[in-house]
């Protein structure tokens, strides 16, 4: 094997497969990209099992052929070259030359038929999504899924469809961890196409690197199957191996009636938070509202450290109330959403509180109120 390529296509490539690549890993083989080149391009493939990713980037090759060495140590190694054209040549027993203006680089690889297989999903029904707004439905829920080992059907967004009148209308998205939720929905033509009938979950490292992905194309191709969903932009793709699990069903959670509603100024509303996290710890991470017409005030006691008190005016008009919660949720839940004024709904003070903003149509986020002693 043997080839030229730009340094800027090549970096872009191996920046993505170091990312999917198992770090640490009993299989060292999961460690490395596999480097195919192909008539006038090269194809990285590398894996954890879990994510694959595939893409071809154009080359000048002088000799096809393919090896597999540290995807970490060559995208470290490329990045620092010099020059902007690279040239790689494999060597015998497996050694890969790399040399660009003056210097030069041997990496020992391993052969490329001990890498594992990555399967074809060329013939899936796929459907194509606007790639800003995939994203932005993957950021607004990412930060809501559980990171609890235990909780492995919580470690993921759960994709679903919409019904209306028994037909499929749309996408949803949610994530969740017990303590708190996230939820985006959007219309979406031919989502019918998709095969699950109760949802798929996509892992969440998965999802991170798609998000990543979707930076780069304004559309993608998304496609299921059984075990998988497919993510393919141009000559870029991701294979997420989905969670085999069942999702909780969070509509228990989600009140559909309400006794208390206020508004209240979601930049203003966060800096006020952001203040109050300074006191808290993981011992001490929960803070007490007062709730009464026309204002809030929010405490953050611990005894470890101190404690803090601010007020704000809001639009509220009920009695006086007390509800204890974590501002961490509140704050991941207010970063991703743009509305000036955001809406608080509740049944009581022991009850779920809903987020929601007129700016930010098919979002919202569910926060569970704290015990404090």
């Amino acid at each position: 094997m043997e080839f030229t390529i730009q340094k800027e296509d090549f970096l872009k490539g191996l920046q993505k497969a170091q990312s999917v690549a198992e770090k640490r890993s009993s299989m060292p083989i999961l460690s490395n990209v596999l480097i195919e080149a192909k008539e006038d391009a090269i194809q990285l493939t590398a894996t954890d099992l879990e994510v694959s990713f595939t893409g071809k980037y154009p080359a000048q090759i002088f000799a096809q052929g393919a090896i597999t060495v540290q995807a970490r140590k060559f995208y470290e190694i490329v990045k620092e070259l010099p020059a902007a054209e690279i040239k790689v040549t494999e060597k015998e027993n497996q050694w890969l030359h790399i040399s660009s203006a003056n210097s030069e680089f041997n990496l020992v690889g391993l052969p490329p038929d001990q890498f594992p297989q990555v399967a074809r999903h060329d013939e899936l029904p796929w459907i194509s999504m606007d790639s800003p707004l995939l994203k932005d439905m993957i950021d607004r829920t990412i930060f809501a899924v559980s990171t609890e080992e235990t909780r492995y059907n919580l470690a993921g967004i759960y994709f679903e469809k919409i019904f209306a009148e028994e037909k499929a209308t749309g996408l949803r998205l949610v994530a969740t961890d017990g303590h708190r939720l996230s939820m985006m929905e959007r219309p979406l033509e031919n989502i019918e196409q998709f095969p699950f009938q109760k949802g798929a979950i996509v892992p969440r490292k998965g999802m991170y690197e798609v998000s990543r992905l979707l930076e780069e194309a304004a559309e993608v191709k998304v496609a299921f199957d059984d075990n998988n969903a497919v993510f393919q932009l141009a000559e870029t793709s991701l294979v997420v191996r989905l969670i085999d699990g069942d999702f909780p069903d969070y509509s228990t959670v989600i009140p559909r009636e309400f006794k208390i509603t206020l508004e209240i100024e979601r930049e203003k509303f966060m800096e006020m938070l952001k203040r109050m996290i300074i006191i808290s710890t993981d011992r001490y991470r929960g803070i007490r509202c007062n709730i009464t017409e026309g204002s809030i005030e929010i405490i953050s006691n611990n005894p470890e450290i101190g404690d803090a008190r601010e007020q704000m005016p809001i639009a509220y008009y009920g009695d006086d109330m007390t509800i204890a919660f974590n501002p961490r949720y509140f704050l991941d839940a207010l970063s991703v959403m743009s509305s000036e004024k955001i809406t608080i709904n509740m049944v009581d003070q022991s009850s779920a509180c809903i987020i929601s903003g007129n700016d930010d149509e098919g979002y919202c986020a569910i926060v569970m109120p704290m015990r404090l002693e």
